[in-house]
């Protein structure tokens, strides 16, 4: 990679060089890792829409790096990201409502995001025997586990979260085991 010509396309208005800019800049590959570099890249390409820049920008305001957390931002662009549809950008929007992260807690809209990001993937990923994004499908079990606007199952749940197992998702596999749930999944009628 030609880092020098990732530069001058970004400074010509590459949406996808400034988006790979940025992360290259945060991460310090091949470049030093500068996070102001990172906040201004991914800012020019999630204002041209890059989808994953977009997710990024939302990532950095909710968890407060480089600048101080807003909500109100990681919001917009997690939303902006979501419209595109960006799996973990849509399970984002289902936590901010499950939790009410700058937003009233709404157990519908919750998992309402969570079951658009479980099927996000689903179609580009049956043949290689995956279901959706697996942080989803943990948070739509964990909303059967407590009872969050659902019906409280735990064969509910076991379903969701067998279904990330299957992924192979550690969390998911922790939740099994934390919650007692593997006996459930042999109960599970498909």
């Amino acid at each position: 990679m030609n880092i020098n010509k990732l530069i001058e396309d970004a400074e010509a208005g590459d949406m996808k060089a400034q988006s790979s800019l940025s992360c290259l800049y945060r991460e310090g590959d091949g470049v030093p890792q500068d996070d102001e570099k990172a906040f201004y890249w991914v800012k020019k390409a999630a204002a041209q829409e890059d989808m994953y820049a977009m997710y990024n920008l939302g990532y950095t305001y909710w968890r407060g790096e480089v600048i101080s957390e807003d909500y109100e931002k990681a919001f917009y662009w997690f939303s902006k990201a979501a419209e595109k549809g960006h799996a973990p950008a849509q399970n984002n929007l289902g936590v901010i409502y499950l939790r009410g992260i700058g937003v009233d807690i709404d157990y519908e809209e919750a998992f309402m995001w969570f079951l658009i990001a479980s099927n996000s993937s689903l179609t580009c990923s049956i043949l290689a025997g995956k279901q959706g994004n697996a942080n989803a499908l943990c948070n739509l079990g964990l909303m059967h586990i407590e009872g969050n606007g659902v019906p409280e199952s735990l064969e509910r749940a076991a379903h969701w979260i067998n279904l990330a197992h299957r992924q192979g998702s550690e969390r998911a596999a922790e939740m099994l085991d934390e919650y007692g749930l593997w006996d459930y999944i042999w109960q599970i009628k498909i």
